[in-house]
């Protein structure tokens, strides 16, 4: 018998889009009319404007204990990735790039344009230390990229000792964290840093980039002053304050919320393990909190997914960072695995042991009826 189309919905996919928090509903609610207005204009009602836009720059400021000049509103996704590397370059002589071969698509696509050296990482997604420090210290490049935690497999890693060297060669080092979700302290091993507010919880379509005041940047669009002279483009006023109410309503019980999650990922990863032809992939200590992976034998990927969405669960396989691709991403290919019928499972803020449970239990239904189907015993 098929399984039900009207399951309960259980969205583990939350790795780039979490579910709107309630802090931000509550400022977008809030909001009076002129929130919507231009916030760069000179009458009355957008200077109110202006003056929520630069509480909502305030507070994520103070959250990353830096200076609000420094913070910029940017679009979202592969364009905000574009028009950061592409800032950071263009304001240095020498063009040249480091970077992982593990970073999202969009850093790896964008440095292909430049001189660029890349590092390998081992089958964990972890970037080897050794050579980037060695690469830092023979090519000089004129930008170091690197990013917080992998995007595929959620290996954290290792900044400090890469964010040193830098300091001592005076090369700016770029920080992706772009899927930390707030959960995890960034603390301070970088120079410029790339956020996106809706893996927390913040409505989609605005990142934030930090660019410390020591950084040169020069954007490629025309500067008409707005957001730091740094990107060009008009930011949604509402927007920006569902991303302060709710980054500081996530901060106050964050430590807590990470704890939760990494418990019920082990648990996950110990119940996953003891299933045959499945292989966990990533670090399983170093890791952002709300992520695993797995890679599953003889198994397609997009009967998988439609299969767990039947049964009320929501899961990526594929590419974190190319949509609707199903096929093994670039990062995973960097870090030895070829084989197809891998998963990713991002848990929400709220998710429980019983969700995990069912989960499970969804997963090993789906698995044989996949199997069946492909006419694997």
């Amino acid at each position: 018998m098929a399984p039900s189309t009207n399951a309960q919905s259980h969205n583990f996919d939350t790795l780039t889009s979490h579910p709107i928090h309630p802090a931000a509903l509550k400022a977008l609610a809030q909001l009076p009319a002129y929130a919507f207005l231009d916030p760069t204009k000179l009458y009355h009602e957008s200077r109110s404007a202006r003056v929520l836009l630069d509480s909502a720059r305030a507070s994520v400021a103070q959250h990353f204990q830096v200076q609000a000049d420094e913070v910029s509103f940017i679009p979202s996704g592969t364009a905000g990735v574009d028009l950061t590397i592409s800032g950071l370059i263009n304001a240095l002589s020498n063009k040249s790039v480091i970077y992982g071969t593990v970073e999202q698509a969009a850093i790896v696509q964008r440095v292909a344009n430049y001189e660029n050296f890349p590092i390998e990482a081992d089958n964990l997604g972890r970037i080897n230390v050794e050579s980037y420090l060695n690469t830092l210290e023979k090519e000089k490049p004129g930008l170091a990229v690197l990013q917080f935690a992998n995007h595929e497999v959620g290996t954290q890693q290792n900044l400090n000792p890469i964010y040193k060297k830098c300091q001592e060669l005076n090369i700016p080092l770029l920080v992706d964290a772009t899927m930390t979700a707030g959960l995890v302290n960034l603390g301070n091993d970088w120079d410029s840093l790339l956020i996106k507010p809706a893996a927390w919880g913040a409505p989609g379509g605005i990142d934030v980039l930090i660019v410390k005041r020591s950084i040169r940047f020069k954007s490629i669009l025309l500067d008409d002053s707005r957001e730091n002279h740094r990107f060009s483009n008009n930011v949604l006023v509402p927007q920006a304050v569902a991303i302060g109410a709710s980054l500081e309503a996530i901060n106050i019980d964050r430590s807590q919320t990470a704890k939760n999650l990494s418990t019920l990922i082990s648990d996950l990863r110990n119940q996953l393990s003891q299933l045959p032809d499945i292989t966990l992939l990533g670090d399983p200590v170093a890791r952002i909190p709300h992520l695993i992976s797995a890679l599953i034998k003889n198994i397609n990927g997009e009967a998988l997914v439609n299969g767990l969405s039947k049964r009320g669960f929501s899961i990526s396989s594929g590419s974190s960072c190319i949509p609707d691709v199903i096929a093994p991403s670039h990062v995973l290919k960097a870090m030895g695995i070829v084989e197809e019928g891998n998963i990713r499972i991002s848990l929400p803020f709220d998710a429980q042991k019983i969700d995990i449970d069912n989960f499970v239990n969804a997963l090993v239904e789906t698995i044989k009826e996949v199997k069946v189907e492909a006419g694997f015993n």
